[in-house]
């Protein structure tokens, strides 16, 4: 096209070239007028904020993570970021650990870290790994299973996440059995596949679309319900028991317990959230370190005013701004009285007792 512009543009230019030329007048500037000059010495190029960590001891890199007693409680942080075109995310956040005195214990190698009260996931996409209904990207990924002040960790190397609560974590294997897990790190019953077969058919597939899912309110039994079975979806969910204790599963509750978990009863026991100005809605979030409760929402200081996401106390007072993850297809991290932000192109770590900086560092970027 800029071939076919300049040819049609020669002939044009030779014949303004051949013209007569015409006499131009030139308009003097005004010399009344003040000058204006720049001073470019006083214009600083833009330097990246300064990183904010230091290095554990048990600092692993991009390797395989190390357990050590002495790490206190973990933390994730996002420290690169893929942008991605046509996929189910716009932005892929790869993932490290930190602790909370702001310590770096690994690189951003994972593609995601899960934390789970007493336990925490680590994902790495793999080809020799194994798929799961853990993870809604789909994939083959390693995962390893640890303790969430890293003090243990085992390799899941044919297993995925199932469930967990009440200092209890259930694993599943590809032929859908199952694996109790304590918060030492031990496996304390096996459940296997045949357990299950003749209710919800051959191919097992825990936590995926339909089920089976499973769920618990103490650590003795777990409710088990799929609304798929057999290569067919049902108008009904199948119900199973497991009994945490002896391994036994059954179609019939234990004797005290319901038919059916009442989550509303559980919600109906969450704090109601406080009224704050410039605040629609809140979400709570509970610090599974402390156990202290807080309120997240899209926050707008004045009517003029840019919003963004704030945290909030029980009393509504503000916390901390710019602690918006959802470009991450995630929530926001409050962990050991710490709270994600994103601040100049850096993830941070602010704590929530003075809002001081305890963690920073520069995300980087596939086009970096």
């Amino acid at each position: 096209m800029k071939k076919l512009i300049a040819a049609w543009l020669l002939p044009l230019l030779l014949l303004a070239g051949c013209a007569p030329q015409t006499e131009t007048s030139v308009v003097q500037p005004d010399d009344t007028g003040s000058p204006v000059y720049t001073d470019w010495s006083k214009l600083t190029p833009y330097e990246p904020q300064s990183p904010v960590y230091t290095y554990h001891a048990g600092y692993s890199g991009a390797d395989r993570f190390q357990p050590r007693d002495d790490y206190g409680a973990l933390l994730p942080y996002i420290g690169r970021y893929a942008s991605m075109e046509q996929y189910v995310i716009d932005t892929l956040p790869f993932y490290g650990l930190v602790t909370s005195s702001g310590e770096l214990v690994s690189d951003p190698v994972y593609a995601r870290i899960n934390f789970f009260d007493d336990f925490l996931i680590l994902y790495r996409g793999d080809p020799e790994g194994v798929s799961g209904g853990d993870l809604y990207s789909g994939g083959a990924f390693s995962r390893t299973l640890a303790a969430a002040d890293g003090r243990w960790a085992h390799e899941l190397t044919d297993s995925y996440n199932v469930s967990s609560g009440k200092g209890l974590l259930l694993t599943a294997t590809a032929d859908g059995s199952l694996d109790l897990w304590n918060s030492d790190g031990e496996v304390t019953t096996h459940f296997d596949s045949s357990l299950f077969t003749p209710w919800f058919g051959e191919d097992l597939d825990w936590g995926t679309e339909g089920g089976p899912f499973i769920d618990w309110t103490d650590d003795k039994v777990g409710y088990a319900v799929s609304y798929f079975a057999n290569g067919e979806y049902l108008d009904q969910g199948v119900r199973l028991y497991l009994d945490f204790t002896d391994g036994t599963v059954t179609d019939t509750p234990p004797t005290g317990y319901s038919a059916e978990i009442d989550y509303e009863a559980i919600s109906a026991n969450m704090p109601d959230p406080p009224e704050v100005k410039g605040c629609q809605y809140l979400e709570s979030v509970i610090d599974p370190v402390t156990g202290e409760t807080y309120f997240c929402g899209y926050y707008r200081s004045g009517e003029n005013g840019d919003g963004n996401y704030a945290l909030f106390d029980k009393e509504g007072r503000l916390l901390t701004e710019n602690c918006d993850l959802t470009r991450f297809e995630t929530s926001v991290i409050v962990r050991a009285g710490l709270c994600s932000t994103i601040e100049d192109g850096c993830f941070c770590f602010r704590s929530l007792a003075d809002n001081a900086l305890v963690f920073r560092c520069q995300m980087q970027t596939n086009t970096d």
